[in-house]
């Protein structure tokens, strides 16, 4: 079947609405050349195999409470993360000099 993606949803939040199983997340990825990681693009088709190895009791209350999880990143892929400062992310003679 085809799927739209929601705002902010993850392969993982994929996979349980539509399997009920975080396992077929990388069933899903396999089928739309996506590493388990990628960030989802809103309104994205993805396909989701209907021969997934579901979980049917999960499946079931996630379409009764009309559940549609969306835990992905609120960090756009153009944006930067910041950089790491500290003596935690010090490299010795690196940034970090002794004397």
């Amino acid at each position: 079947m085809e799927i739209k993606v929601l705002n902010q949803q993850s392969i993982l939040d994929i996979a349980i609405q539509y399997t009920g199983d975080v396992q077929n997340c990388f069933d899903i990825a396999v089928a739309n050349g996506m590493a388990v990681s990628d960030l989802l693009n809103t309104g994205k088709t993805l396909s989701v195999s209907n021969n997934a190895n579901a979980k049917t009791d999960v499946l079931q209350y996630y379409t009764s409470k009309n559940l549609k999880p969306a835990t992905g990143t609120t960090l756009s892929q153009d944006s930067q993360v910041p950089s790491l400062k500290g003596i935690g992310y010090m490299q010795l003679e690196n940034s970090f000099k002794v004397s």
